[in-house]
C-alpha cells in the first residue's frame, strides 16, 4: 500500500511540474491583447531568427518625431521555415517592413506578429492569429 501512495504521489506531482512550465510558456493571450490589431510601420534594427520565437526589432517614429523601438514576437523559427521559407536571412537590417499585430497590453512598444509586409508583400503565407509557439 505505502508503495502504490508514493508511485500515485510521485505520478502527481510530475504532472503538476511539465503542466506549470507548458502553461506559463503558452502566455500570448495574457501578454498581448487579441482582440484588437495594429499596423506598423518601420525599419529593422534586428532580426533574431532563434528559438523559442523570432524576434524583430523596428525603430518607427511616432506622431512627435520621436524614435521608438519597437519588438514583435512570433511563432518558432522551424515552424516559419517550413510554412513560409524563412531563413535567417528573410529579414535584413535597413529593410522597411510594416507588422500588423496583436498590441502587448502593457502598452509597451510590443506585438504579437499576425502579418508581415516587405516592399508590400506578405512574407507570410496565413495570418498567424492565435498562434503561439
Amino acid at each position: 500500500m505505502r508503495g502504490e501512495a508514493l508511485t500515485i504521489c510521485s505520478g502527481a506531482a510530475a504532472i503538476l511540474l511539465f503542466s506549470a512550465g507548458s502553461s506559463a510558456h503558452h502566455g500570448t493571450a495574457t501578454a498581448y491583447d487579441l482582440n484588437q490589431t495594429v499596423s506598423i510601420t518601420g525599419t529593422v534594427t534586428d532580426f533574431q531568427f532563434t528559438n523559442p520565437h523570432v524576434l524583430i526589432f523596428f525603430d518607427v517614429m511616432d506622431q512627435d518625431g520621436v524614435v521608438v523601438t519597437w519588438s514583435a514576437g512570433l511563432t518558432s523559427p522551424l515552424r516559419v521555415a517550413r510554412s513560409d521559407g524563412w531563413s535567417k536571412d528573410t529579414l535584413k537590417l535597413g529593410d522597411q517592413i510594416s507588422i500588423t499585430g496583436f498590441p502587448a497590453r502593457s502598452g509597451a512598444p510590443s506585438l504579437w506578429v499576425e502579418q508581415i509586409f516587405l516592399d508590400g508583400k506578405p512574407l507570410l503565407g496565413r495570418f498567424y492569429r492565435y498562434t503561439t509557439g
